[in-house]
């Protein structure tokens, strides 16, 4: 590129950057893009061969000009303590009002225009979406007091950068298959993540002038601290893999084997619960990892409890699998709270002048701080468990989508129980499927209950389009971009057959039954649809049970996370593969999040009508794991559905009504036609077989409506397809990154979910007394310890994040009143709207001084003590009552 007579000949003067912890000049625009570029140069050398050929071979040097725009006065008048240029005439100064200070826009617009002769401006939208927010196709500043003077000096930074980092390029970014610009977004996110790791005071020296090679140094210094990517896997036989202290491993099963011999691209595994798909998926990324094809792991799964019990089966795993110990730094949603990376992040605008970029009104500070500690730091980790959220937040317009893509860019993607998502979340896994491929990633599939047209949806994901197919069960289905599938059969499991009761169960029946069972030692397990029907329930129970014979519990999401995961190692631990072998029964309540992912071993199970595919999944809860005979107190596996009264003649009010809460969950059609399933298999003599039967019922649900089905039933079906098609609607305009104002990214479920009920992130404390300083407070937990932290209104402090997440609940927002109390120092360290309450002694809650009809009990969790008045809300999506089936 020739800048011609447009650079400045003269010696440029120094324009500021940053400034120090005193808010003094710290370092400038010049020595911040040569580290930044630095950092890009040396994060481009550690990825996969196959991601570095997506990137732009420019990608440093762009990445080199993201802040070039800070060089404007509108920027560099920010700060009182930043000396201006000198030789500025009278007329100019009076004009710095009134200049740009938007300064990813003037990088952007200036980028357009060195670009525009080579036809490539379209690189620029990366750069001036550095702060999370993309300006547009076409940039455009309405008004630039000093654009003369300025630009000679941003072109004179410029053409340094360029002698340093090599051309500007020449090819525009590449459409690629369903036009999404992988590359485009991939390089925005290399960016982003650059810039956040080169604005780190403890890796880089304020010193002006550092030369070139002392910035490339650091930056190597810096990705070896933070040991990202890193951790290359080593080859071992499948046993050796999986071995523990308390278990000398065990050979591959035939699924298993099927999926090690695959390619790496689109695998999807069809298998049944209990067969080893997670050791299946973990094996096969390690063989891909291990060649060089990928650079890490992702693994995905609905929920926050099952992607807890996966990521302790993954440490393992690589614990036997990694060269390197040292680079495990595991992730899952909330393993920030556990161990989080020091940083030394400064804001521009830290001195008296407020920072003026709409782009930016909050600081970038806090985003960047925010993605290395919290649940976002295990999709840039190189080995992460998490929801599936995580990934699903880089398809839909929420800030930084694009850090999400970059940061799964080729690695190995397992996503668990991918029958588990409705439409509206169906649609963006397959978008997400299908960039994922386009970022040379391989994605894993594991699924029991996959229906042959979602499989079909997959694969046409990889731009395969499935003809044939088939219809054996276990199936593994292979495909590379835009290659044919090919399917492997693996020899199923050795059968199982339950027993099935499905009836119209009085609860007192229910209660009866389970009671009885427990009394007997065996475990017993009662999934409810709905939170509220959970508690209910566990409240019954503790009437009926007589001390010291049974062991009670209650799981769902509305307990706070530090009760939430004792009882949940507690019940899992207990229930699970080594549960005892003698010892009092026990009956677990639980709503949806142990009914998949979880290795659980039940002895009976009772459960509310929920869709076929789910009702298989909690099914695979039974008998899991073989025992003696004299370790059961049970001589055959059974599982009771109870069906609601189905009249024949009933009206669509009717059915919705003896339908109840579950129809607000699910959709009211298909639980109909999961009833009449599930009747007919309770009717016939040989019980249900596992697996030969799954397939058969789940087509026998999503099979096309009879003629013969009443009227109101083909009313329901009618709306159901409506829906659909309203969702799908939903999902592709949420995918829209370049037409929507994007939503901050703080709520992990920003549109990734169809809108359920309005949830209110809120803390539960015991008591808040200020410090006696004055600067701060002392906050103590509603714990038997009440532990206790200090937090100030000012200053973020790790510990104080740690200790309000621990205690922080998503509460239905009618549990929480609009004039909530919102200190600075909560929305300093809890993102979201978030409120905290304080718990009386009684357990009532007070908001303020304000006692409400909200209660928290260790044994219940946050429960309505009597009905609240009833407050206006925003009209949820269909099905979507109760907030366990989003609980991520």
């Amino acid at each position: 590129m020739n800048f011609g007579d447009r650079t400045t000949r003269e010696v440029p003067p120094k324009f500021w950057a940053k400034t120090t912890e005193e808010g003094r000049p710290g370092i400038s625009v010049r020595d911040h893009c040569l580290n930044v570029g630095c950092v890009a140069e040396a994060i481009l050398r550690l990825l996969p061969r196959r991601v570095r050929g997506i990137a732009p071979p420019e990608a440093a040097l762009l990445a080199a000009l993201h802040d070039i725009g800070k060089i404007t006065l509108g920027f560099q008048n920010k700060c009182s303590a930043w000396p201006l240029p000198p030789g500025l005439d009278e007329r100019t100064r009076r004009s710095i009002g009134e200049s740009v200070s938007d300064h990813a826009l003037v990088s952007q617009v200036l980028l357009q225009d060195l670009l525009k002769p080579s036809k490539s401006q379209l690189w620029a939208v990366a750069v001036g979406a550095h702060h999370g927010r993309p300006k547009g196709r076409n940039a455009r500043i309405e008004f630039e007091a000093v654009a003369d003077w300025a630009e000679q000096h941003r072109l004179s930074t410029a053409k340094e950068l360029i002698r340093t980092f090599g051309a500007l390029p020449a090819q525009p970014p590449n459409p690629g298959f369903g036009r999404a610009h992988s590359d485009l977004w991939l390089l925005a996110g290399l960016i982003t993540v650059a810039d956040w790791i080169g604005s780190n005071e403890g890796f880089f020296s304020p010193i002006h002038g550092v030369p070139a090679e002392e910035s490339r140094r650091r930056a190597a210094d810096a990705l070896e601290i933070i040991g990202w990517p890193g951790g290359r896997l080593r080859l071992t036989a499948f046993r050796d893999a999986f071995a523990s202290e308390s278990s000398p491993g065990f050979d591959p099963n035939t699924v298993q084997e099927a999926v090690a011999a695959t390619a790496p691209g689109l695998v999807i595994v069809e298998a049944p619960m209990g067969c080893g798909k997670t050791e299946a998926a973990l094996h096969a990324a390690q063989k891909w990892i291990s060649a060089g094809h990928h650079h890490g792991l992702y693994f995905a799964l609905p929920t926050q409890v099952t992607s807890n019990r996966i990521h302790l089966r993954v440490k393992d795993f690589l614990r036997n699998t990694l060269d390197d110990p040292a680079h495990l730094r595991l992730a899952h949603g909330h393993a920030w709270l556990e161990d989080a990376p020091t940083l030394k992040l400064r804001r521009v605008h830290s001195c008296s002048n407020a920072e003026k970029d709409a782009d930016d009104p909050g600081g970038d500070l806090r985003e960047a701080r925010s993605w290395f500690t919290s649940g976002k730091r295990a999709l840039l980790a190189p080995y992460g468990v998490g929801t599936i959220d995580q990934a699903l937040q880089g398809m839909v317009a929420v800030k930084h989508f694009f850090v999400r893509r970059f940061a799964l860019a080729g690695k190995v993607v397992i996503l668990d129980e991918i029958h588990s998502y409705d439409v509206y979340t169906g649609t963006l896994v397959v978008a997400l499927v299908r960039e994922l491929l386009n970022l040379g990633c391989s994605v894993i599939v594991l699924s029991a209950t996959l229906t042959a047209a979602r499989r079909r949806e997959l694969l046409a994901a990889a731009n395969c389009m499935e003809k044939a197919g088939s219809d054996a069960y276990p199936l593994v289905s292979a495909a590379k971009s835009g290659g044919k599938a090919l399917y492997s059969k693996p020899h199923p499991p050795e059968p199982k057959t339950i027993s099935i009761h499905a009836d119209e169960l009085p609860e007192d029946s229910v209660i009866e039954e389970l009671v009885r069972r427990a009394e007997a030692g065996q475990h017993v397990l009662w999934i409810r649809n709905t939170v509220i029907e959970a508690q209910q329930s566990f409240a019954a129970l503790r009437g009926e049970i007589r001390v010291g014979t049974t062991e009670l519990g209650l799981l769902h999401s509305r307990f706070p996370f530090d009760r939430r995961q004792e009882l949940e190692e507690k019940w899992l631990t207990r229930l699970g593969r080594n549960r005892a072998a003698a010892g009092p029964g026990s009956i677990l309540v639980a709503t949806q999040v142990v009914e998949q992912s979880v290795d659980i071993d039940l002895d009976f199970i009772v459960s509310d009508l929920a869709p076929t595919d789910m009702l298989v999944q909690r099914m695979g809860r039974l008998w899991r794991h073989d025992r003696p005979p004299a370790h059961r107190k049970a001589d055959r596996p059974e599982f009771w559905v109870r069906l609601p009264h189905l009249a024949p003649a009933a009206d669509v009010r009717a059915l919705k009504s003896v339908l109840g809460r579950s129809g607000k969950v699910y959709a009211p059609y298909i639980l109909l036609r999961s009833a009449t399933v599930w009747r007919d298999v309770a009717e016939r003599s040989a019980g249900f077989n596992l697996p030969a039967d799954i397939r058969p019922v789940l087509e026998a649900t999503y099979v096309e409506p009879d003629p013969a089905e009443p009227p109101a039933w083909r009313e329901l079906h009618a709306d159901l397809e409506a829906a659909k098609r309203k969702l799908e609607q939903n999902a592709e305009a949420a995918m829209r990154v370049r037409g929507l104002p994007l939503l901050s990214s703080a709520d992990d479920l920003a549109l990734t979910r169809r809108k359920g009920p309005p949830t209110v992130p809120l803390v539960l404390l015991n008591s808040i007394e200020q410090l006696p300083d004055g600067r701060g407070w002392k906050l103590t937990a509603p714990d038997a310890k009440r532990s206790a932290c200090a937090v100030s209104d000012f200053d973020w402090n790790i510990e104080a994040a740690r200790f309000l997440h621990r205690w922080l609940v998503r509460a239905p927002k009618w549990h929480v009143p609009d004039d909530a109390p919102r200190p600075a120092w909560l929305t300093e360290h809890v993102a979201g709207d978030a409120a905290f309450a304080r718990v009386g002694d009684d357990g009532r809650l007070f908001f303020g001084d304000e006692l409400h009809s909200v209660a928290y009990h260790p044994d219940f969790g946050v429960y309505a003590d009597k009905p609240a008045k009833a407050r206006p809300q925003p009209e949820p999506e269909p099905w979507s009552e109760d907030e366990d089936e989003f609980d991520c």
